[in-house]
């Protein structure tokens, strides 16, 4: 045992609520108070379409050494230092990450809060309940899955679970004894990934004998009266309680939910293989093969046990949880250890799915994976993913960008993944002790260094993109480009090829964007359709399009570059046939 006795605690096994504590951290645009009638004319500015630099950080980030990145790593061990030493954390584990390794990493506190003398101090390898962390491995395996041709996303579940039956109908006395038929709404995969399969929170649910004086029985199991269900159990739990909502309808987080997608991979794993009895009998043995062994996670696991017992991180707040068993059905949802090293290594092959060397998944599966699934109408600024919880943060150049992050919250573990796609780095937050909230640490790391990364970027854009280009002569005139980089965005400020102002052949009024293709290297002339540049009732749908033709087999608004970063560059208006180098 590592916490003691095993006795029931307040655990939540789900993410705090989504965006709850930060509305100040950055401005969020605002109800106008001017009449619908005369806002009719959009805020240009606001709603200008400027695209964002390319991704060049996915294969090749800042080191450590960078001079902005180095410089916002001493403000951030500053910060951590200080928050720390106001006594109500135990243990503290945070690293920023790019797919080459950590630009930040380091260790607060203790591995054992609950020791009353000889504290051992905290490093890298020591191990946290993740909580709700959890589900990120989970839904991973789901993936790992799919490209294995072992499910689909839109199976239902009883596709894998022969006989799974639920109760789809509404509450009132009327519709009582009228349940859907489960063809008409099937619970699917990606449901019970995005917490919209109408399942609740967690089943099976308390008695609350005394409400409305108390509420005494509500919570999750094993605060309700229940123990952690088994897969029966839970089950059961489904097929007698009614949903919250129709299938599809309504996101409600469930770690109902994602414990029977984690049943529904097994099972899809043992259907799929030619010899059941060579495959994982368990959850945990089935990421242990797929995830955990592949990427080296050696301090990922479920269950604390006399082996372990010396890396796993114990807090002076409530140090049983440490102990708890959550069984093949809750481990998905909430009962997973890891390390920082290890949630470094895992967020290394997200960030690239290019380097076969590290990654789990090809990258059409992640592009696909880092997309939102559900947008909330009642703001705008939260959606949802496949388990990630999506919410969007400010960069230095005043433009909110989307943050994918799974949170965990646990009595006394909190913890936080976190990637920012668009700058090609990650956050990991693991947190033991009274301090509940690493969201909100999550959310400091973040404002410390999204401005490094920014002016990083920028540093590698102009190195690679800007400056004055120029090449074939005719006649009197000379081939040339210039190209800037401002506020985030690549600029094509001029473009004459024979004598001619490409520009103006766009009908641009002045300078062009250049939008990434998501090709290293390859842009696009910004130019949109005809008539709408400038316009922004459709916001930036109008800009991107492809509709100005080919010549020489390539589209006429494509440019792109060849060279090594530290040799000679060129580039190339294929179209025209034209190769151009910096002047």
């Amino acid at each position: 045992m590592v916490g003691g006795i095993v006795q029931p605690a307040l655990v939540a096994l789900a993410s705090i609520a989504i965006g709850a504590h930060y509305t100040g951290l950055y401005t969020l645009p605002t109800r106008s108070a001017v009449p619908l009638h005369a806002q009719r004319e959009p805020d240009t500015e606001r709603l200008s379409c400027r695209p964002f630099l390319p991704k060049l950080f996915v294969d090749s980030p800042p080191a450590a050494d960078n001079a902005h990145i180095a410089a916002a790593a001493r403000t951030l061990d500053a910060h951590f230092t200080a928050r720390v030493a106001h006594g109500d954390i135990d243990a503290l584990s945070v690293a920023v990450v790019t797919s080459a390794g950590p630009v930040f990493e380091k260790n607060y506190g203790v591995i054992n809060g609950n020791a009353t003398s000889d504290r051992r101090p905290l490093h890298s390898h020591a191990q946290y309940r993740v909580a709700s962390v959890s589900k990120l491995i989970l839904v991973l395996e789901a993936w790992i899955l799919q490209e294995r041709g072992v499910l689909s996303w839109e199976d239902p579940v009883e596709k894998y679970i022969p006989g799974f039956t639920y109760r789809a109908g509404a509450f009132s006395p009327k519709a009582l004894h009228e349940d859907a038929n489960a063809g008409d709404a099937p619970i699917t995969l990606a449901q019970l990934a995005a917490h919209t399969s109408g399942l609740g929170r967690d089943w099976p649910t308390g008695i609350v004998k005394n409400w409305p004086h108390d509420l005494f029985g509500s919570g999750p199991p094993p605060t309700n009266g229940h123990a952690f269900p088994s897969d029966e159990a839970l089950y059961n739990a489904i097929a007698s309680t009614r949903l919250l909502s129709p299938p599809n309808a309504l996101p409600a987080y469930s770690n109902t939910g994602t414990g029977l997608l984690g049943l529904v991979l097994l099972a899809a794993n043992k259907a799929a293989a030619k010899n059941v009895k060579g495959e994982p009998a368990t959850y945990a043995e089935l990421v242990q093969r797929d995830i955990f062994a592949p990427l080296g996670m050696n301090g990922s696991h479920f269950l604390a046990t006399e082996g372990n017992k010396d890396f796993i991180v114990t807090p002076s707040l409530h140090p049983e949880i440490a102990d708890q068993d959550f069984l093949g059905a809750m481990n998905p949802a909430g009962g997973q250890f890891s390390s920082l090293a290890d949630l470094v290594k895992l967020t290394r092959s997200l960030l690239n799915p290019h380097d076969k060397k590290q990654r789990l998944l090809t990258p059409y599966s992640m592009d696909r994976w880092l997309k939102p699934v559900y947008a909330f109408e009642e703001d705008d600024w939260t959606f949802l993913g496949l388990i990630w919880e999506i919410v969007k943060h400010r960069d230095s150049n005043d433009r909110l960008r989307h943050i994918y992050w799974k949170l965990g919250a646990m009595a006394s573990y909190h913890s936080a993944l976190a990637l920012h796609p668009g700058s090609s780095y990650g956050v990991v937050i693991l947190l033991a002790g009274h301090y509940p909230d690493a969201a909100r640490l999550a959310y400091d790391a973040f404002d410390v260094m999204q401005p490094a990364f920014d002016a990083a970027l920028a540093d590698s854009a102009t190195e690679l993109y800007a400056g004055k280009w120029t090449g074939n002569v005719h006649g009197n005139e000379t081939d040339r480009a210039i190209i800037s980089v401002e506020k985030g965005t690549l600029y094509l400020e001029e473009l004459v090829l024979e004598g001619t102002n490409v520009l103006k052949t766009f009908f641009a009024p002045g300078r062009l964007a250049l939008r990434s293709t998501e090709r290293r290297d390859e842009l696009r002339i910004d130019a949109g359709i005809p008539g709408y540049n400038g316009h922004v009732h459709m916001g930036c749908y109008p800009y991107i399009q492809d509709l100005w033709g080919m010549k020489n087999d390539v589209p006429t608004n494509l440019i792109y570059f060849t060279g090594d970063e530290d040799g000679k560059r060129s580039l190339h208006v294929p179209a025209a046939g034209v190769v151009l180098t910096r002047a």
